[in-house]
């Protein structure tokens, strides 16, 4: 299978920090790989430096078989999702993406495609200011799509949106990977919602990857997930409502799981504990093994 993202010992330095410390990692053709850590693991350092748009100190990049960070080339069958969608306020999202195909060099027949495959038909002539928080990432997906990427990196793309977006963004990303071949890397700090649509996962912590495989592989023992949210005895409920097996750690409630099954289980209690009036603070989860490591790296 071919790789459309070769990573090889690279290393990121911020003044006398380690960002990226030796990272190595692939992203094979037609995969949904998944990077998934705690805030500050170096996932976003990570995509910037695979996109050429941040200089490593040291290692290779191949992004489509180019080194991106001198031939911009490279980017051009590439789309990009970023954290926040940060597209032009009062322009209407449809006019964005015009402007995208002009840019891209495709005709305006990208631009439906682009529009009908992120589910945005009829919004297109909305202000992308006046989007919700959900169509606004549909908007930045649309981006993304406009001239037929063939690889796609996503930097947090359900993050600020309430547990139902979240679950259609996932689903879009899926279908877009399945139905129309586009292979995906899409960062995230909380794993179950990765686990939903990953081929491979790949765990970075302190700027090294922890561990990378299928999902069997990186998942299969018992795993252990830490939740804090707005009401904690709300949270224990819900999640033993649900059937999980649970403790109460200070602020947060610590869930095992076993298997991949739990691990998918455990979004749809947090949906439900969602429309119960929580709001979930974070979502930190490990397998045992990689918990030691965490704490002692």
């Amino acid at each position: 299978m071919q790789s459309v993202l070769e990573v090889d010992g690279v290393v990121k330095t911020y003044r006398e920090v380690k960002a990226l410390d030796d990272v190595t990692l692939r992203v094979e053709e037609g995969e949904v790989a998944g990077l998934v850590g705690p805030n500050g693991a170096g996932k976003t350092t990570l995509l910037r430096v695979a996109l050429g748009i941040l200089r490593r100190d040291s290692g290779r990049v191949e992004l489509l078989g180019r080194d991106p960070l001198r031939d911009p080339k490279a980017r051009e069958k590439v789309g990009v999702i970023f954290e926040r969608p940060n597209l032009p306020s009062s322009v209407p999202v449809g006019q964005i993406l015009a402007y995208a195909a002009r840019i891209r060099g495709v005709g305006s027949e990208a631009v439906r495609q682009a529009i009908k495959l992120a589910g945005l038909e009829g919004h297109e002539w909305k202000p992308f200011t006046s989007l919700s928080a959900g169509l606004k990432q549909r908007a930045a997906i649309a981006h993304a799509l406009v001239g037929g990427p063939q690889f796609i990196i996503a930097d947090e793309p359900t993050s600020n949106l309430d547990p139902v977006e979240r679950i259609r963004v996932l689903n879009l990303i899926g279908e877009l990977n399945r139905d129309h071949g586009i292979t995906f890397l899409v960062s995230s700090h909380i794993l179950p919602e990765i686990v939903r649509i990953a081929s491979k996962i790949i765990i970075m912590n302190r700027g090294r990857i922890v561990k990378s495989g299928s999902p069997e592989e990186v998942l299969g023992g018992l795993t252990r997930a830490r939740i804090r949210g707005s009401d904690t005895q709300l949270l224990e409920r819900v999640l033993r409502e649900h059937g999980f097996d649970v403790e109460v750690e200070g602020y947060s409630v610590v869930v095992r799981l076993s298997g991949l099954r739990d691990q998918a289980g455990l979004l749809e209690a947090l949906v439900d504990a969602a429309g119960k009036g929580l709001v979930v603070y974070s979502v930190d989860f490990v397998e045992a093994s990689i918990e030691a490591e965490l704490a002692g790296g």
